[in-house]
C-alpha cells in the first residue's frame, strides 16, 4: 500500500525555488527576444526573401527549374509588351 493519503497536499515551493525558477525564465525570455530582433532585421529579412525565391527556382538538389524560369521570363515579357501596348502616343 502507498503511504500517501489522500487528503496530503503536495509541498508548497519554497521563495527561493520561485525566485530560481523566475530568473530562470527572465533569462529564456531574454534570449527568445534577442532571436526574434536577430531574425527580423532588415538583412535576415533580405536574406531570407532571397532564399525563398532561389529556392523556387531550384528543386531540392540544387538543380535548376526550367519550367519556373518559363514561367518568370513570360511575365516578365507579358508585362513589357502590356506596358509598350498602353502607353500614351506623344
Amino acid at each position: 500500500m502507498s503511504d500517501v493519503t489522500p487528503d496530503a497536499k503536495p509541498a508548497a515551493p519554497s521563495v527561493v525555488d520561485l525566485q530560481a525558477e523566475i530568473a530562470a525564465s527572465r533569462e529564456e525570455l531574454v534570449a527568445t527576444i534577442a532571436q526574434l530582433k536577430a531574425e527580423t532585421t532588415p538583412k535576415a529579412l533580405a536574406r531570407r526573401g532571397g532564399r525563398t525565391i532561389t529556392g523556387w527556382f531550384t528543386d531540392e538538389y540544387g538543380g535548376v527549374r526550367p519550367e519556373r524560369v518559363a514561367i518568370a521570363g513570360a511575365v516578365v515579357v507579358g508585362l513589357i509588351v502590356l506596358r509598350i501596348a498602353t502607353r500614351k502616343r506623344d
